[in-house]
């Protein structure tokens, strides 16, 4: 009985250093179900990066929806070459998000939608974890 604390903060300490379920939802989610983690982890970090780059530039150099959709392609052509294919209906999935967030009319960059696209990229690196 006196060795049961002990027990116990061993359980505790080994349960930390189990993996973490994913509890993300959403179309992207349901697209990388079979996904593994290092999967995910590239489609969360490209995310991450279009959402922060995008906040960044504040429409200085991207000056349109046009321009950024341009500029997402070319990013995903270079960083997300060995997903391409990979998972069916990933690539449905991230523009369902997206467009959840902005509409594909080519409009200018205002404050406003660089959030709205921040907000779209950054639901599409959450539904990646």
């Amino acid at each position: 009985m006196k060795h049961l604390p002990v027990a116990i903060a061993i359980l505790v300490c080994a349960l930390t250093f189990l993996p973490h379920t994913n509890t993300a939802t959403g179309p992207v989610a349901t697209a990388l179900a079979t996904a593994s983690r290092q999967d995910k982890a590239t489609l969360r970090d490209i995310y991450t990066a279009l959402a922060d780059k995008t906040a960044e530039d504040h429409g200085a150099k991207i000056t349109t929806v046009g321009m950024w959709r341009e500029w997402h392609s070319e990013v995903l052509r270079w960083a997300a070459t060995k997903l391409k294919g990979k998972y069916p209906g990933l690539d449905t999935a991230v523009e369902k998000v997206l467009a959840q967030h902005f509409s594909l009319d080519d409009v200018a960059m205002s404050q406003q939608m660089v959030d709205k696209i921040q907000a779209g990229c950054r639901e599409v690196a959450k539904q990646s974890e």
